[in-house]
């Protein structure tokens, strides 16, 4: 009876969209799946994949999932202790959250592919074939992200009986590999480049998710052809704006098409709102400032010469912000820059009590500065950084509904490259994909001394995703990849310079040949004169996520990962 009621309560909470439970539970059997009683018509289908789609969206706290990843590595910070620390357990809430939305992706995917085949007669074969592509497309995005967070995992492709939820065990992370593969490949050739509907899956957004498997998998060739035929067919370019991609007008108009997917936020929903604008910007503009970047991600960004920091004849420790890659300022924001967030314009500092903001006139004041003093704030609770990258969109940080990028075609480009470069096939259109990304950033092109250089342009591209991509949900994934976690993530979290006057020197990033060729800096001599936060560590263990426990005491056939 147990069994029976977890199995239909389940079901209830994936159906909520049609009738209700009270309704189900009258007309359904209770000792099999109902779902056939479903997806008659095309109406009911499209219900059921909006369902889907909805369960994509991954948000803890109204914020997604993807957004806070950056703060459990090197390069980002969460204000409260958190994954990136390296001393939780089993119980941790994180792992059980992402556990449970992906499974429920899995689950509503399921329930739909499975029960819409007694409505397939009624339904226009191109439209049908469409409808089951994108939900086969949004499971396989879910299996990736349980795949490569947590190994080996349970491979479930129909809906289970009530005695199935207690027997499933974990396949082998090759099999689901395998499994997302076969998915995508059988839904590219029904998915067409530009979907009528902003949103949903497109040929190239599952091109791009078979490039990003192939490419975490190691497997380079397959990352590579997946890439090239986007950059060949997909019609998609940059935005010439780089900080338009994270404002929600930039995102309106999606200038050279870039954004490719995105959690979207609509006026008709009062409850779609994203918060990672409100947990990001300044106090002094009204914000929540509860996740900063580290020291480390802003020296990672070169110069405008196109050397990084330690090379660079153009670089000033004491003017940090001047002479960048002008993607930083778009990124993150530094003591003196001037911002514009929650519909308020300042000037950033950290470093005294009053500071400037510019009322609606245009005329400049000095007033009380929150970021100075607030204990939660960037100055007391963070390393004097805060992040830009979504918080300059012209919103009420508590209303606001920017967008979160899933896929654009920058990432493309450079897993493409990247692809190419592992494989050392290096060719004029490797060196093509990666000028495109520079040429934006406003950055010069590869050097002709590097360009036949494996070693040289694979620490480029190593630091072209971080300038590119920071904040946006991959360096979690890039560093256990890479084989670097174990180097990165041990340190202390460092920041800016407790005091203006007394500038910290450039840290070094020759260490080790690890560190050169991944462009990590360190900053043994100068911790004493810059703000400071935890000390983070690194176990093997970390490489995954564990088995949420609370799982594995519903279902004793689920083993753990090793060490924990």
């Amino acid at each position: 009876m147990k069994k029976r009621f977890l199995y239909i309560a389940s079901l209830c909470l994936s159906m909520t969209l049609f009738s209700g439970c009270k309704e189900y539970l009258e007309q359904a059997p209770l000792d099999a799946p109902a779902t056939g009683q479903f997806f008659n018509s095309q109406t009911e289908m499209n219900a059921a994949l909006n369902a889907v789609y909805k369960s994509a969206y991954w948000n803890t706290g109204n914020t997604p999932y993807q957004s806070i990843m950056d703060g459990w590595t090197d390069i980002a910070l969460l204000r409260a202790v958190d994954l990136g620390e390296g001393n939780f357990d089993v119980y941790n809430a994180h792992p059980k959250n992402i556990w449970t939305l992906a499974y429920t992706t899995v689950q509503r995917a399921n329930t739909m592919l499975d029960g819409m085949t007694v409505g397939k007669s009624t339904v226009p074969s191109a439209t049908y074939n469409r409808l089951e592509a994108e939900a086969r497309v949004l499971r396989a995005y879910a299996y990736f992200y349980l795949t490569f967070m947590f190994g080996d995992v349970p491979l479930i492709t129909k809906p289970l009986l009530p005695a199935e939820f207690y027997s499933q065990t974990r396949a082998p992370q090759a099999d689901v590999i395998k499994f997302i593969y076969s998915e995508l490949d059988a839904t590219i050739p029904v998915l067409a480049w530009a979907p009528a509907d902003q949103g949903r899956m497109s040929k190239a957004v599952a091109l791009g998710f078979k490039a990003r498997t192939a490419l975490y998998n190691k497997e380079y060739q397959v990352a590579a052809d997946a890439a090239k035929q986007i950059i060949d067919g997909a019609g998609l370019g940059l935005n010439p704006n780089f900080g338009d991609l994270f404002t929600r007008t930039g995102q309106t108009t999606n200038a050279g098409k870039e954004i490719m997917y995105q959690i979207l936020y609509s006026d008709a929903d009062a409850s779609a709102i994203n918060y990672v604008p409100l947990g990001s910007i300044s106090r002094a503009a009204g914000g929540q400032s509860g996740r900063f970047p580290q020291q480390r991600l802003v020296d990672m960004f070169e110069a405008k010469d196109g050397k990084r920091i330690d090379e660079s004849a153009v670089y000033n420790p004491a003017t940090p912000s001047k002479n960048r890659d002008l993607r930083l300022k778009y990124t993150v924001a530094l003591p003196g820059d001037t911002i514009s967030m929650n519909l308020r314009t300042l000037v950033y500092d950290i470093y005294k009590n009053t500071t400037s903001f510019r009322n609606a006139s245009g005329v400049w004041a000095t007033s009380t500065n929150a970021d100075f003093d607030n204990a939660f704030g960037p100055a007391k609770s963070g390393v004097g950084l805060l992040h830009a990258k979504y918080t300059m969109t012209a919103e009420d940080a508590f209303t606001a509904r920017v967008g979160f990028i899933m896929m654009r075609y920058a990432e493309i480009l450079l897993m493409y490259a990247e692809a190419k470069i592992e494989l050392n096939q290096i060719d004029d259109s490797v060196i093509n994909a990666l000028n495109l990304v520079r040429r934006r950033a406003g950055q010069p092109v590869v050097e002709t001394t590097i360009q036949k250089d494996q070693n040289k342009l694979r620490q480029l591209v190593r630091r072209e995703r971080v300038a590119e991509l920071a904040m946006e949900g991959f360096r979690w994934f890039d560093i256990r990849r890479w084989g670097i976690a174990e180097v990165v993530m041990p340190q202390q979290v460092m920041g800016i310079a407790k005091d203006p006057s007394k500038v910290p020197a450039i840290p070094s990033f020759k260490t080790s040949a690890v560190h050169d060729l991944n462009n990590i800096p360190v900053y043994t001599g100068s911790e004493s004169l810059r703000l400071v936060r935890e000390n983070r560590f690194w176990y093997a263990k970390l490489t995954l996520l564990p088995v949420p426990q609370a799982e594995r005491d519903i279902n004793n056939l689920l083993t753990q990962n090793p060490g924990w």
